[in-house]
């Protein structure tokens, strides 16, 4: 179970033995031997004249190397040999065909062109099975491929029509694993052979540089482990001075590593076949036999061909199953993006404990970033760990991750292994900053290895480490930790499309936010217009108002003064309601103003400022009225608070002057305090006079609202309304606590000072 048949000897081109410092850079492609059961001819092709050739020619074609070289191609097979193999040669690959040489014998020759050079493969002909038996060998096989249910029933139909196919004493379908290690998943074998059927084989037994050249070349052949190797002569290629190129040559030679692991394995032949997947190699089709054994060339291109088959096959049932998985959750997809759709709170929508997101494909936790916020639903790693893995995820730039075990690829994964081992998750955003997460916790695995996969290696006397084929292919149990359940086929492709979908409706939601915003910021600037367009208006009425209402004052002055010794009482009475009137609208103008002035939103500056000292400024201003109330109006110390001067004042004056307003038939009591409440500090004026019904305690804040009759009580309504507009403009709030008769408490919130 290895890739040696590409391994070669450094030493045959002068160089170190192989070891764990040069195996990764072993020139495989380059052996410089064919195997003895064939011959190789490689000529010029500008001249079609033999240029190399492998040292057994003289037992093939009956020409010895020496004299073989220069000859032209039609002294070989003469002229109509000669075309047959121009047109093989200019095909883009290689082609197979039965030939008759000028010395009378017939060979299987595989010829293809590689540049300047036109390289053929002679085999002995297959004179034990005719055209029509391989015909319908592959016929019944193909059929077979195509009606297996799923992707266990196709492996194991694969490796049992190969083995019919070849006649090998062991077929098996390998595959490899992420970390490039391979499990034998599908076995056809010969009754006295013990099982390779789920044993794991270590990365080291095929090595990285093998793997790419199986991608590019599907087919190795080798016939017989104990058989030697043929030399090319010369060693040099005479066109490019260099080793020949052997990649895709099926005759060139074993590497004598890889017939030491043969041999300890008890296999004297061995044949694989690459299963390539999108470009990757997913697997082999990995033969064995005790025996040395020439597969003729015709059953190898027919085991090529079933090859490139089951790779399709496999294809197809991987998207099979991708699909069918996804329409097993997409019902459940269909409720998650219905919930994020439309919906501000994407975060909370996705979280709902009825949506089961850990659920959706099957998992004891999951975890979701949007909008700047972060929950974590079930079995996670801890915040902290989660943000050093969602940082490592941005570092490796790439969408998704889909792994059962973390750890290997993640060292700190190791430090929540128990709760998180398997992690799938997908950015919804560019770049990790918003995602989805999806975790399985570790459980008890075991690998059974075929053989000990820590004694490939062996430390010589000198103290260098040397590749040494295992002496053993005995079952090795190993434990193993920090493995999950491995993700489902479609797992990933279902947590994509939910991917695509919600970055979907995030951009319509985008798109909906832009254009709000644009209509908003539109709304704005005709407000600001408007806002400013009022103020005019505002200043405009009240200094268009007040003039009017100054010269009806004067002259009902100047009239009741002039003819005050001909105006009998009841005039007097008149023209004193007058006065007051007048008095009363000259008030309610000034109040209009400022409360228009205040919500048209004008900048005002703020500051600093002792609240005691703006409550003394308000007093100052009702000083009358508080005499002739005589009323009482203390106060705790007051904190600083960070406001405008002038209209923290207003808001005391108005709230003062409604306390002292409705005290009712006692001397009005008024009490002020105030404490911090956060950022903010809470202020109370607290009166014991008539009270506010609860009913109508948001009425009493809107414009031109009195609940008193206009001859019992003095004022506008507009008053508290100016109050509360001020303190919202400080980014507070006013609000009351009243019941009739018991006093109402008026509560405002402003933003603290420095020294608060």
């Amino acid at each position: 179970m290895t890739g040696g048949d590409d391994f070669l000897t450094p030493a045959h081109l002068g160089g170190p033995p192989v070891d764990t410092d040069n195996c990764a850079r072993e020139p495989i492609h380059i052996p410089g031997a064919v195997q003895p059961h064939g011959a190789l001819l490689v000529l010029r092709a500008d001249d079609e004249r033999a240029v190399q050739v492998s040292a057994n020619s003289e037992a093939f074609v009956g020409v010895a190397p020496d004299a073989l070289l220069g000859q032209h191609l039609a002294d070989l097979v003469g002229d109509q040999g000669a075309a047959a193999l121009r047109a093989a040669f200019a095909q883009a690959g290689p082609s197979a065909m039965t030939l008759t040489f000028r010395n009378g014998r017939t060979y299987d020759v595989t010829a293809r062109r590689d540049g300047e050079l036109l390289l053929m493969e002679l085999e002995p002909p297959d004179v034990r099975a005719g055209t029509p038996a391989l015909y319908h060998a592959i016929r019944d096989a193909l059929g077979a491929l195509e009606h297996a249910p799923d992707l266990h029933a196709l492996l194991d139909v694969a490796a049992q029509r190969v083995r019919a196919l070849t006649g090998l004493d062991r077929v098996m379908i390998y595959r490899f694993a992420a970390d490039d290690s391979g499990e034998v998943v599908a076995e056809a074998r010969a009754p006295h052979l013990h099982a390779f059927l789920g044993h794991r084989f270590p990365e080291s037994d095929i090595p990285r540089q093998a793997r790419a050249l199986y991608v590019q070349h599907l087919l190795r052949f080798t016939a017989d482990a104990g058989g030697g190797q043929v030399p090319l002569v010369p060693a040099l290629n005479p066109v490019t001075n260099a080793p020949l190129q052997m990649g895709a040559l099926v005759l060139r030679a074993t590497s004598p590593v890889h017939l030491q692991y043969l041999r300890n394995m008890g296999v004297i032949a061995s044949m694989s076949v690459s299963i390539v997947q999108d470009g990757r190699l997913w697997g082999l089709i990995a033969c064995h036999h005790g025996a040395a054994h020439v597969v003729p060339q015709a059953t190898r291109d027919a085991c090529e061909f079933l090859g490139r088959v089951l790779s399709l096959q496999i294809t197809a049932k991987r998207d099979a199953a991708v699909n069918a998985r996804r329409a097993a959750l997409g019902a459940q997809h269909a409720r998650l993006v219905t919930a994020v759709t439309g919906t501000l709170t994407p975060l909370d929508a996705l979280t709902r404990a009825d949506l089961n997101l850990p659920g959706f494909l099957d998992t004891a936790g999951a975890a979701v970033r949007m909008d700047g916020g972060t929950r974590t639903l079930g079995v996670t790693p801890s915040d902290e760990d989660l943000e050093h893995l969602v940082a490592w995820l941005r570092a490796q730039g790439t969408p998704s991750v889909c792994t059962d075990a973390l750890a290997r690829t993640y060292p700190p994964g190791a430090l929540f292994m128990e709760r998180a081992s398997g992690v799938l998750g997908v950015s919804i955003s560019g770049n990790w900053d918003e995602y989805l997460l999806w975790f399985r916790p570790e459980i008890p695995a075991t690998i059974t290895w075929g053989g000990d996969p820590h004694k490939a290696v062996q430390v010589s006397d000198d103290g260098t480490a040397r590749l040494t084929p295992r002496a053993s292919f005995s079952s090795y149990v190993e434990a193993v930790r920090g493995v999950a359940q491995p993700w489902q086929a479609g797992d990933l492709d279902a947590a994509l499309d939910l991917r695509g979908a919600l970055l979907e409706v995030q951009g319509a939601r985008l798109a909906a936010l832009q254009d709000l915003n644009a209509r908003l910021e539109r709304a704005n600037r005709e407000l600001e217009g408007r806002n400013a367009e009022l103020r005019r208006f505002a200043f405009v009425t009240a200094h268009d108002l007040q003039e009017p209402l100054r010269i009806l004052t004067n002259f009902l002055e100047l009239f009741s003064a002039r003819y005050t010794d001909q105006l009998d009482g009841g005039a007097d009475k008149l023209i004193g309601f007058a006065m007051g009137e007048a008095g009363r609208l000259r008030e309610l103008i000034r109040d209009l103003y400022a409360y228009t002035e205040i919500s048209a939103g004008g900048d005002e500056a703020v500051r600093d400022l002792a609240l005691g000292d703006t409550l003394n400024a308000a007093l100052r201003g009702l000083q009358a009225k508080v005499e002739a109330t005589h009323a009482e109006v203390t106060h705790e110390p007051l904190p600083v608070v960070r406001g405008n001067p002038a209209r923290l004042e207003q808001v005391l004056h108005h709230l003062l002057d409604n306390a002292l307003k409705f005290s009712g038939p006692v001397p009005p009591r008024v009490h002020v305090r105030a404490e911090r409440d956060g950022d903010m500090v809470r202020v109370q004026v607290r009166d014991e006079g008539l009270g506010i019904a609860p009913e109508y305690h948001a009425k009493i804040f809107e414009v031109f609202q009195r609940l008193n009759r206009l001859e019992a009580y003095s004022g506008n309504g507009v008053g508290l309304a100016i109050a509360r507009r001020i303190v919202e403009r400080h980014g507070g709030t006013l609000q009351v606590a009243s019941q009739v008769g018991a006093g109402a408490t008026f509560t405002f919130t402003v933003p603290a000072g420095s020294g608060a």
